[in-house]
C-alpha cells in the first residue's frame, strides 16, 4: 500500500514537471510583430512566406501585418518613438537618415549580422541599409530606372546618349505628338541617372550638399539641350503621359521602372535594356533606386530573434518565391539563377541596370532637396533660368534650410531642465477657471436649469469642436513659439521654445529680392508677395464667381425655357469633388495635349504654355475655382431673389422705373442679407482653397503662384519646418479674424445709414 502510494506521488511529479517544462518552453516562446505595406501577389507571397518560417521552427512565432501604405510612413514615424509599433518593418530605405539621425525609431544590426550574411547582397544594396557606417536592415528588393524600348520602332538598343538621342530624334514628330523619348524629366528621381554620370549626385562623398558642382551643372544643360535644342521630349511629363504615349506607339523609348510594366499594353512588343553610356562624361547613366529592406525598430526587445527572421526571408529560396510569386526584383542576386527567372530577359535587363544603378542618398538633408531640385528642372527645361546661376542660387537656398534644420538637432542636444515658470500657465488656467466658476456659478447653474435640453443636444458637436477643432488650434499656436522641425521633433516641447521668433522671420523679412547682382529674382518664397499674390487670388476669383453667378440666378429667376434642366445642369460642378474638378482642369490645360490648347490650335491661334509665366499660371487657378465656386453662389443668390416679394416690382414699373433702377434700388439692397454671409464664407474658402493651387498649377512657376496656406503646406511637408509652418498658419488665422471683423463692421455701418 505504502509502495503505491509512493509510486503515485511519484509519478503526480513526473506529470508536474513534465508540465513546468511544456509551461517554460511556451513562455520561451518569442513574438515578434512585423509591418508591411505589400497589397496584391506581393503581400500574398510575402505573408506565405512568414507562415513557412513560423512552421519551420518553434522558438519564434511572426505575426505579419498589413498597413495601407499611404499612411504607412506616418503610423512609423508616430508609434515607434512612443514605444508602439512593430518589432520589424519592410519598408524603402530612402527615410534611414532621417530616422537613425531623429532617434527611437530604428536600431543598428551590425553585431548580429555575419560576414557571410552580408555577402548575399550586392554592396550597393548593402549601401543603402547603411547610415552613419552602421547597418539597420537588411535588402528585399529594389526598383530602378531602365530603357524600354518599342521594338517595332528601335530595333537595337542604344550604346550612347549620342546614340539614343539620334534615334529619338528619327521617331520624334511634335505636330504628330510623337516623341522618340519621354520619361518624367523633371522628377529628381529620374534625373539623377545624369547626376550621378557626371559625378556623385547632389551631395559629394563626404556627404555635403555639392548641387552647384560642375557635374550636376553638366547633367542640367544636358537634360536643357534634350528638351529645348533636340525638342525630343513631351512638355508637362507625368506617368499617366508616359504610359499612354508609349500604349500608343506614340513615344519610341521610355525611361521608367518595373512599376510601369503592368501598364503596359499586351499588345505592344517591347524590350528592357540597362540605360547607355553618357557620351559627355564617358560613364554610364546610373539611375537612383529604391531599395526596399526589412528593418529592426527601436523597440524590438530580442534582436537576435528578428535578424533570424530577417535571415530566413532574405534566402535565396525565400528571394525565388517573392520574384516568381510576387513579382519582385531580389535583392539576394543568387535567385536570378533560378530558370524561370534566368530566362525572363526583362528580369535579367535591370539585373544589369543594378550593377551602375545607386540607391537613393538616405541622408536626412535629402527630404529637403526634392522638391526644389524640381522646379529648378522645370524652370531650366523651359528656358526660363539659366543651370549653372540657378544651381548655384538653389545651393545657398538649401543651404540655408539646411542650416535651420541642423540649429534645431543641434538645441535639442543641449541637455536643458524645463524652465520653472512654465508650471505657472497651468496654474493660472486653472485659477481663472475657478475664478469664473465662483463668479459665474449661479448664472451657469440657472441657465443648466432652465435650458438642460438644449445643452444635451448640443453637447455631441461641442465635443467635437473641441477635439478637432479648438485643441489642434491650440496646439499649432504652442508649436509656432518653438522650433520644432522633422530633426527635434521627438524631444520634450518646452526645450524647443524660440519665443517670438518665428513670427519675427514671417513678418521682418522685407527682401522680395534674391540672388546677386546680374542674376537677380523675384523671391517668392518672401511672405509678403504670397501675400499680394493670395489677395489678388481672392479677390478676383470672389469678384468674378459673385458677377457670374448672380448673371445666372437673374436669368433661372425668369420663366425661361428648361429653366429646371438649367438648374441641374449648373448644380453639377459642385456636386463634383473638388479635387477630380482641379485634375480634369489640370489635364486640360496641358502645354502639349490638354484640350484647351488643341481648340486653340483648331482656331488658328498658337498654343499657349500655360504654366510658364506667372499671369498664364494664375489664370488657370482662377478659372478652376471659379468653375467650382458658380454654383454656390448662384443656389444662394436664386434662394434671395425668390424671397423678394413681387409687389415691389409691380409698384416700381407702375411708378414708370426701369429694370436698372429696379435692380439697383430693389434687388441689390434686399439681397445683401443673403450676399454678405455668402462673400464672407467665399472669401474664406477662396483665401484656403488648397486643392485647385496645389493640383492644378501647383503654384507654377517656382512658387510664384503659391498662396499663403500651399506655401504654409510647402514649409511644414517640404522643407520639414513644422513650428515655422505652425506660425504661418497662426499669421492666416488672424488675417482671416481681422476681415471677418472688417466684414461684419462694415455690414452694421451700412445697415445704420440705411
Amino acid at each position: 500500500m505504502l509502495k503505491r502510494r509512493g509510486a503515485q506521488y511519484f509519478m503526480f511529479l513526473l506529470r508536474l514537471l513534465v508540465l513546468l517544462m511544456l509551461a517554460g518552453k511556451v513562455y520561451a516562446l518569442e513574438t515578434l510583430s512585423l509591418w508591411h505595406g505589400y497589397r496584391g501577389a506581393e503581400r500574398a507571397a510575402f505573408e506565405r512566406l512568414v507562415e513557412d518560417f513560423n512552421r519551420s521552427q518553434s522558438e519564434i512565432q511572426v505575426n505579419a501585418l498589413a498597413v495601407p501604405f499611404g499612411g504607412y510612413a506616418d503610423k512609423l514615424s508616430a508609434a515607434l518613438p512612443r514605444g508602439q509599433g512593430p518589432d520589424l518593418f519592410v519598408f524603402a530605405h530612402d527615410r534611414l537618415g532621417g530616422w537613425a539621425s531623429a532617434g527611437h525609431t530604428v536600431a543598428p544590426i551590425d553585431r548580429y549580422v555575419s560576414e557571410r550574411l552580408r555577402q548575399r547582397f550586392p554592396a550597393n544594396l548593402v549601401d543603402a541599409m547603411t547610415f552613419a557606417g552602421e547597418l539597420y536592415g537588411l535588402p528585399l528588393a529594389f526598383k530602378s530606372p531602365a530603357l524600354i524600348l518599342n521594338t517595332d520602332l528601335v530595333a537595337s538598343a542604344p550604346a550612347t546618349t549620342d546614340e539614343m538621342v539620334a534615334i529619338a530624334r528619327q521617331h520624334t514628330d511634335r505636330n504628330a505628338g510623337r516623341f522618340g523619348l519621354a520619361y518624367m524629366y523633371t522628377e529628381p528621381f529620374f534625373h539623377g541617372m545624369l547626376m550621378n554620370s557626371f559625378g556623385s549626385g547632389p551631395f559629394s562623398r563626404g556627404g555635403s550638399l555639392a548641387l552647384g558642382s560642375p557635374g550636376n551643372i553638366a547633367s542640367v544643360e544636358m537634360l536643357a539641350r534634350w528638351a529645348r535644342a533636340e525638342r525630343i521630349l513631351p512638355e508637362e511629363p507625368s506617368s499617366t503621359l508616359v504610359s499612354s504615349l508609349f500604349n500608343q506607339g506614340r513615344a519610341a523609348m521610355v525611361i521608367s521602372g518595373p512599376w510601369m510594366l503592368g501598364e503596359i499594353d499586351s499588345r505592344v512588343n517591347y524590350r528592357v535594356v540597362p540605360l547607355p553610356v553618357n557620351s559627355a562624361s564617358g560613364r554610364p547613366l546610373a539611375p537612383w533606386m529604391a531599395v526596399e529592406g526589412v528593418f529592426l525598430s527601436s523597440r524590438a526587445t530580442n534582436p537576435a530573434a528578428a535578424v533570424a527572421v530577417m535571415e530566413y526571408l532574405t534566402r535565396r529560396h525565400s528571394a525565388e518565391r517573392m520574384a516568381i510569386q510576387g513579382g519582385q526584383l531580389p535583392a539576394n542576386t543568387l535567385a536570378f539563377a533560378h530558370p524561370r527567372i534566368a530566362t525572363d530577359d526583362t528580369a535579367m535587363a535591370f539585373l544589369r541596370q543594378l550593377e551602375v544603378a545607386v540607391p537613393t542618398p538616405n541622408l536626412p538633408a535629402m527630404t529637403v532637396v526634392w522638391v526644389p531640385l524640381k522646379n529648378l528642372l522645370k524652370k531650366v527645361v523651359k528656358g526660363a533660368a539659366q543651370p549653372e546661376a540657378e544651381m548655384h542660387l538653389l545651393q545657398r537656398q538649401l543651404q540655408g534650410d539646411l542650416a535651420r534644420l541642423e540649429r534645431s538637432r543641434q538645441r535639442s542636444e543641449i541637455p536643458q531642465q524645463m524652465p520653472a515658470w512654465l508650471w505657472l500657465i497651468p496654474l493660472a488656467l486653472v485659477l481663472a477657471a475657478l475664478w469664473a466658476w465662483a463668479r459665474y456659478r449661479r448664472r451657469l447653474m440657472a441657465t443648466w436649469h432652465a435650458n438642460r435640453t438644449a445643452y444635451l443636444y448640443i453637447l455631441p458637436a461641442m465635443l467635437g469642436m473641441l477635439v478637432l477643432v479648438f485643441f489642434p488650434l491650440l496646439y499649432g499656436l504652442i508649436l509656432s513659439f518653438t522650433d520644432t522641425t522633422v530633426f527635434n521633433e521627438h524631444t520634450p516641447l518646452w526645450s524647443r521654445f524660440v519665443g517670438l521668433d518665428n513670427y519675427a522671420a514671417i513678418l521682418g523679412d522685407f527682401d522680395l529680392w534674391r540672388g546677386q547682382e546680374g542674376a537677380r529674382s523675384l523671391d517668392f518664397d518672401n511672405f509678403y508677395w504670397t501675400l499680394l499674390i493670395t489677395i489678388l487670388w481672392t479677390a478676383s476669383n470672389v469678384i468674378l464667381a459673385v458677377g457670374l453667378a448672380l448673371i445666372m440666378a437673374l436669368a433661372l429667376d425668369k420663366p425661361i425655357f428648361g429653366r429646371n434642366a438649367f438648374r441641374l445642369l449648373l448644380i453639377l460642378p459642385w456636386a463634383i469633388p473638388n479635387y477630380i474638378t482641379a485634375l480634369v482642369w489640370k489635364g486640360m490645360f496641358h502645354p502639349q495635349f490638354g484640350v484647351i490648347n488643341q481648340g486653340l490650335q483648331v482656331l488658328g491661334v498658337a498654343p499657349v504654355a500655360w504654366f510658364d509665366s506667372i499671369g498664364a499660371s494664375f489664370f488657370t487657378g482662377v478659372v478652376t475655382n471659379v468653375w467650382l465656386s458658380i454654383p454656390f453662389m448662384m443656389v444662394v443668390i436664386l434662394g434671395g431673389l425668390q424671397s423678394i416679394p413681387r409687389e415691389l416690382y409691380e409698384v416700381a414699373r407702375v411708378e414708370g422705373a426701369g429694370r436698372w433702377f429696379q435692380f439697383r434700388s430693389i434687388t441689390l439692397p434686399l439681397l445683401k442679407p443673403v450676399l454678405i454671409p455668402a462673400v464672407i464664407l467665399s472669401v474664406v474658402w477662396t483665401f484656403n482653397m488648397f486643392n485647385v493651387i496645389y493640383l492644378v498649377s501647383d503654384g507654377a512657376p517656382a512658387g510664384a503662384n503659391d498662396i499663403l496656406i500651399t506655401k504654409a503646406f510647402r514649409i511644414g511637408f517640404e522643407k520639414y519646418q513644422y513650428a515655422y509652418a505652425a506660425a504661418y498658419s497662426i499669421v492666416i488665422l488672424a488675417l482671416l479674424f481681422c476681415y471677418a471683423v472688417w466684414q461684419m463692421r462694415m455690414s452694421r455701418t451700412m445697415e445704420v445709414v440705411r
